[in-house]
C-alpha cells in the first residue's frame, strides 16, 4: 500500500457553481454567487 504523503498546509475550497476559491479555514457560502463550497485540497482517491 502506498500512502500519499502530501499534506496540505491550509485547507483551500472551491465554489461548486463559479469555480472561485477561498484559502484558510473558510467555511460557508462563496462570497462571490453564494454558491456551495467543497474543500479542494483532500485527496479525492
Amino acid at each position: 500500500m502506498h500512502v500519499d504523503p502530501y499534506d496540505p498546509g491550509d485547507p483551500m475550497y472551491e465554489c461548486f457553481d463559479c469555480g472561485h476559491r477561498v484559502d484558510g479555514g473558510y467555511q460557508g457560502r462563496c462570497p462571490e454567487c453564494s454558491g456551495g463550497v467543497r474543500n479542494i485540497a483532500v485527496s479525492r482517491e
